[in-house]
């Protein structure tokens, strides 16, 4: 997938924010979002992208 692509920007966008919103508030809740949306991200994006993300 190209890294320009405003899809992937989204879903990354939407991962920082998960992956914030847990640090502050590590409950279930935010923990099975995080989770949810890494899968989902895995499902669009090719493992070797993936590390760009973090």
């Amino acid at each position: 997938m190209n890294d320009n692509n405003p899809v992937l920007h989204s879903m990354r966008d939407e991962l920082r924010e998960l992956q914030l919103r847990y640090g502050h508030q590590p409950n279930d809740f935010n923990r099975y979002q995080l989770v949810r949306h890494e899968q989902r991200l895995a499902q669009w994006v090719p493992s070797e992208q993936l590390g760009a993300t973090a």
